[in-house]
């Protein structure tokens, strides 16, 4: 016993002599995204906040062992920078990547596969809105975890719709004909400025938003098949061109222009409505001293059977291929998405939780489009995968040929099929 006693006393002093020895092994978790995200200055293009860097702080303040290498990238860059990293073998464990960026990177193998990371960690992903949760979701396997995002819904000119005597719409239906009494073509004044001169602005804030509220699509929900060109799915090209021959859109701006032309008409009084995010606010406010509720109102559009919807983006939480730590790394993303009031102050648009939605973006303004977000067939009009860019693209210049009078709307379906064969998921 006496011996034992002496042993021990021995094993304790060496350990003590050896710095750290009851300390746990350090981990670094390294994180490449948008600078703005863990900004110290909380500078950045899309608002920015101090929110990530102080998150990290805290987070290894109650993880003693953890420590993180965080690459802030500019957002021209972030895409490249990612793809480059995860090319070389040199991924990091974590990347918030951009959701209509995603798909290509699951196609490629670039993205682990968190399900068992997610059981172990016990995080509940009903807390997600559902249309955010499947977005990055291939068959069984959950490839990213939605951050945030932001809807979209109709904008009208208050002073113009009094004078006029005209009520807004209030579903997709009656907005060709309310746009009809709203237009005075020989003073360019029309009742709606629409844009497909940009791909995203095309897909995410014209073509989707319809077809999401009337239950078509453009491609399957498993991203493998095109079925645009199938039943009443040609529907979401045909009613664009039906509105377009009303004589209720410039022509010029709905071709050509990238999207800015929106706000410009509708902040000089030259078309009635528009459809837009709650972004859009801040531009009407700075360049054209318009305020809700005195200048202009909000609305919703209801599609044929009753359904809301609106178009998402937004960005993702991902583990890399190459993560060293994919437990570490899933245990601080959970961590931040699990508590609604942290990711609330982590993103300054839209949160992809209930909870953290609630604490966000307060106002009466907000509601609607917090509204649309928690709707069934709120999500990506096409499905994210691994050739969405390419085909966001061709959808632009095939509804385009159609609104020229090129080709039918069933011509331009059939094209738009033809060609993105290939760039979907392979079943």
């Amino acid at each position: 016993m006496k011996k034992l006693s002496v042993l021990l006393v021995l094993v304790f002093l060496v350990l003590a002599a050896v710095p750290g020895a009851f300390a746990q092994e350090k981990i670094t978790i390294s994180i490449v995204a948008g600078e703005w995200w863990y900004s110290e200055e909380g500078l950045s293009s899309v608002g920015g906040s101090i929110a990530g860097a102080d998150q990290l702080r805290e987070y290894m303040e109650l993880n003693p062992n953890i420590e993180f290498d965080v690459r802030g990238v500019p957002f021209p860059e972030l895409d490249s920078t990612q793809l480059a990293a995860m090319e070389s073998g040199q991924g990091p464990d974590i990347m918030i990547v951009n959701s209509v960026t995603v798909g290509s990177f699951i196609d490629r193998g670039y993205l682990m596969p968190m399900n068992d990371l997610i059981e172990t960690n016990g995080l509940d992903t009903s807390i997600f809105f559902p249309g955010l949760y499947n977005s990055a979701v291939v068959g069984d396997q959950v490839f990213g975890l939605p951050l945030d995002t932001g809807t979209r819904l109709l904008y009208y000119n208050k002073a113009m719709f009094e004078a006029a005597g005209v009520e807004p719409p209030k579903t997709w239906d009656e907005l060709p004909e309310v746009a009809a009494k709203m237009t005075d073509a020989d003073n360019g004044v029309y009742g709606l400025v629409a844009t497909t001169g940009e791909r995203w602005v095309a897909l995410y804030e014209h073509l989707g938003m319809y077809a999401l509220a009337n239950n078509l699509n453009f491609v399957n929900p498993e991203a493998t098949e095109c079925v645009l060109n199938q039943g009443d799915n040609v529907q979401a090209i045909q009613y664009w061109v039906d509105l377009f021959n009303k004589g209720v859109m410039s022509q010029d701006l709905l071709l050509t222009d990238t999207g800015s032309g929106r706000e410009q008409a509708f902040g000089n009084g030259k078309a009635a409505m528009f459809l837009g995010g709650f972004w859009a606010a801040d531009v009407l406010k700075a360049d054209y001293d318009m305020t809700y509720p005195d200048d202009y109102g909000i609305v919703p559009l209801a599609g044929t059977d009753g359904d809301f919807a609106s178009s998402t983006g937004g960005w993702i939480f991902t583990i890399t291929r190459d993560s060293k730590h994919p437990q570490e790394a899933l245990d601080y993303l959970a961590w931040v998405l699990s508590d609604g009031e942290r990711l609330s102050k982590f993103t300054t648009i839209m949160p992809s939780t209930e909870a953290a939605s609630k604490l966000s973006l307060q106002g009466e303004f907000y509601e609607p489009f917090k509204m649309l977000l928690a709707q069934p067939n709120t999500r990506h009009p096409i499905p994210l995968n691994p050739g969405l860019p390419e085909q966001a693209e061709v959808l632009r210049n095939v509804v385009q040929s159609a609104l020229l009078g090129e080709m039918t709307a069933q011509e331009a379906a059939d094209s738009f099929c033809e060609q993105i064969q290939g760039t979907l998921f392979q079943p």
